[in-house]
């Protein structure tokens, strides 16, 4: 009788044992299916720029090409306001009397200088209303939203020689190097409000862009031009 009562026993206390650990496990399976999902985190890399050219704006004088960083104008309807160009440098003045043979030259002393190409961006006020255009080829001026207030023309100054006329979509392609720019004035150029700043840059991806399409990498010059009254 002692005998059957003791295996009762230690079958109860086996039996318990395996029916606690079972509701263990039961509630560990509720706990951690309420638990909600572990996300990956994708590694977002941080943007870094490598561009090492240096770029300025600048106009040709009699033998050689001045930086400009700020120019006064009038701003005279259907006058030209200027015709400014690439040079891969910024000292305030380079003796030269060719954008061509100056971008070769100046461009000998980087690497790897095919795979930059030039862009422009312009940006002014019209009351409160500001326009900023990124340029990066030529049906860019010709669909462009300040075009009431200013036109402007793009030059491949490298890959042609002698006289030539600015760029059009059909002749821009992988090779083209948009190195000078030309803006005219309207009649409503008088309309607007605030410096014109012109900016010259050189990118190699679209990296080098926000989603906006604003530069911002380090390439970069700004040249303000100034209405005189």
């Amino acid at each position: 009788m002692k005998k059957l009562i003791i295996f009762s026993l230690v079958l109860f206390l086996i039996t318990g044992c395996f029916n606690n650990e079972k509701v263990e496990n039961l509630e560990n399976n509720v706990t951690n299916s309420n638990k909600e999902p572990i996300e990956e985190k994708e590694e977002v890399m941080e943007y870094q720029d490598l561009n090492p050219l240096k770029i300025s704006l600048y106009q040709k004088k009699d033998g050689y090409y001045e930086r400009k960083d700020t120019f006064k104008t009038n701003l005279e309807a259907y006058k030209d306001i200027g015709l400014f160009s690439v040079i891969y440098d910024n000292q305030e003045k380079v003796l030269g009397t060719s954008i061509n043979s100056l971008y070769k030259e100046y461009s000998n002393t980087y690497q790897e200088i095919e795979k930059y190409k030039i862009g422009y961006n312009i940006k002014f006020l019209v009351g409160t209303k500001e326009y900023n255009e990124t340029i990066l080829k030529p049906l860019d001026v010709f669909d462009y939203s300040f075009s009431d207030y200013l036109y402007i023309w793009l030059y491949d100054d490298i890959n042609n020689s002698g006289n030539y006329s600015h760029l059009e979509i059909k002749d821009y392609n992988d090779k083209t190097i948009m190195s000078s720019i030309k803006l005219m004035a309207t009649e409503l150029t008088k309309d607007i409000t605030s410096n014109i700043e012109i900016s010259a840059f050189t990118y190699d991806s679209e990296d080098d862009f926000l989603e906006d399409n604003t530069y911002r990498g380090n390439s970069i010059f700004t040249m303000k031009l100034e209405k005189i009254e």
